[in-house]
Parts: C-alpha cells; sequence; structure tokens
C-alpha cells in the first residue's frame, strides 16, 4: 500500500475518532506515527486538515472537503481488490440510521450478515427523530415516509397500534371510539415545538398526555407502566400484547401503517459492496407480515 493511501486511511479514522489518543488505542499506533501521516497529507495537498485542540480534532472545511474524497477513493479501491481478487464477501465499516424499533428489529437478525461477511463492520445510529440522518457520516438510512426521488428504496410499511396496559385500562375505562381519546392520557412522538397528529379513521386528532418523547422506547416503556395511551409500531408491543402486558385499544379502528424507505449516501456513484450487501439485507430482513 502506498504512503499517500495509508495517510488516506489514518485521515479517515481519525476523523472518526475524533483524537489521536483514540485511534492510537484503537489502531496500536502511536501519537508520532499518526501525526506525521497527517501532516503528510497536509504537505501534499498544501492545505489545514484539523483544528486541534487538546482534547479533539475538529475537521477544517478542506479536511471535510478532502474527507469526503477520501471515502470515495477508499471505497473505489475496495471495490476493485474485492473485484480482482474474486471475493465475494464484503469488508469495511457501515454505519446505518435506524429508527428504534426497526433498529431492535434488524439487530436480532445481524447473524445471518456476520456469517456470509465476518470481515464487514455494522454500526447502528438508533434514533427516532427526523434530523438523526442531517448530522451526516451515514452510509445508509432509514426514514419514514415516501422515497426520496429515487434516492432510495421502499422497504415497505410497518403497521401501528393503539396500545395501553391493563391497569391503566382498569382505572380510566376503554375507548369506545376515536373521540374518547381525547380525554385520555396519550403518549405521543414529539419532534418540534407540536406533535403530530394521530390519524385515526381518516381523521385528525390532536391527542395530549402527560408524555412527549422523540423516541418510541420510551414511549413504550411509559405505556408498560400504566401512564397511559400510546400509538406504536406493531413489532415493537407484538410481545408485550401476547404476555398480556398490554391491551390493544380500539383494535378495530383503521391506523395508516409507517411506510419505509432505506436512503443512501451514495448518489450518482457506485454504491461500495460493503453498503450494497447490509442494503441487501435490510431488504430482506424487513419484518415479516408487514405490508
Amino acid at each position: 500500500m502506498s504512503d499517500l493511501m495509508r495517510s488516506l486511511r489514518l485521515f479517515v479514522r481519525l476523523a472518526e475518532e475524533g483524537s489521536f489518543s483514540a485511534l492510537g488505542r484503537r489502531q496500536n499506533l502511536s501519537h508520532t506515527t499518526i501525526s506525521r501521516a497527517i501532516g503528510d497529507l497536509e504537505d501534499h495537498f498544501g492545505i489545514r486538515l484539523f483544528q486541534r485542540t487538546t482534547r479533539r480534532q475538529t475537521l477544517t472545511r478542506d479536511g471535510e472537503r478532502l474527507l469526503e474524497h477520501a471515502v470515495a477513493i477508499l471505497d473505489q479501491v475496495g471495490i476493485a481488490e474485492a473485484d480482482l481478487a474474486g471475493e465475494v464477501a464484503a469488508r469495511g465499516l457501515v454505519r446505518v440510521g435506524v429508527t428504534t424499533a426497526l433498529g431492535l428489529h434488524y439487530a436480532q437478525r445481524l447473524e445471518t450478515l456476520r456469517v456470509g461477511h465476518p470481515d464487514l463492520t455494522v454500526e447502528f445510529l438508533v434514533a427516532d427523530w427526523r434530523e438523526a440522518a442531517a448530522g451526516g457520516g451515514l452510509d445508509l438510512w432509514l426514514q419514514v415516509g415516501d422515497a426520496d426521488a429515487g434516492h432510495g428504496i421502499a422497504l415497505g410499511s410497518v403497521p401501528r397500534v393503539l396500545v395501553a396496559a391493563p391497569d391503566y385500562l382498569a382505572r380510566h375505562g376503554d375507548p369506545e371510539n376515536a373521540d374518547d381519546l381525547m380525554t385520555h392520557q396519550c403518549l405521543v412522538y414529539g419532534y418540534g415545538a407540536r406533535p403530530e397528529p394521530w390519524v385515526i379513521g381518516g381523521r385528525e386528532l390532536r391527542v395530549t398526555g402527560f408524555l412527549r418523547a422523540n423516541s418510541s422506547e420510551a414511549v413504550l416503556r411509559a405505556v408498560r407502566g400504566g401512564l397511559g395511551i400510546g400509538l406504536l409500531p406493531a413489532i415493537q408491543v407484538a410481545d408485550d400484547l401476547a404476555r398480556g402486558l398490554m391491551q390493544q385499544v380500539l383494535p378495530t379502528a383503521a391506523i395508516a401503517p409507517l411506510p419505509i424507505y432505506v436512503a443512501t449516501a451514495f448518489r450518482g456513484i457506485r454504491m461500495p459492496m460493503r453498503a450494497q450487501v447490509v442494503m441487501d439485507f435490510l431488504v430482506a430482513e424487513f419484518p415479516v407480515g408487514a405490508a
């Protein structure tokens, strides 16, 4: 491997780790070795890559630009190496943004991916809020809504159900219709100043309750604890319903499912093998029975 390629790899790793000491511990490298590689790159390109502090390295604007090029170059080199060597296994790190419910679903099935690609590393960013992918650095990310103008593929849709703990319903009674929800503690997702309404039977309801959260897991636990009624993905509450820890509320109500698609950072360029196999995994392991 050329000195330039080695320096580019260390540069990308340093940008990921954020500090010389963290990278040194992970890669078993001395501070001098890392510093020399970064210095060589700065001399080669005639730019400054990092704003250095005592605790962390922050990329400069030029550093951010080089990082994009470096990641693309290393991806293409990996594709060429695998192609010429006749390899079918992927290797490297793939960062994936997932919602809580689907992240937990996929996490239980990662062994099937590891068996076929033992040199692959998958990192999940688990977050329900919509701006989770905005920070960048992700290869793939799941989003709720329609596919983004051809830059993602539809996975399917996830049914949602209204649920509450038996204790809560014993204390407050079972809602008989959608209007009754307005008098109950409804635990909702909150993404901004105003949470999205619940759409029940084609009607938008501005429900309220003691808790608003940007995590479906937080809402799930609050529902389980008897705080109120939640509108949650069916895959997230299936076990609790089967065990009697929760009961379905308004089971015949028409509730639109959540359409899910997976978007990619590789727009206009060939997707590297490491990302493609993870994309294939997300498609193949999407919840059975989801529409």
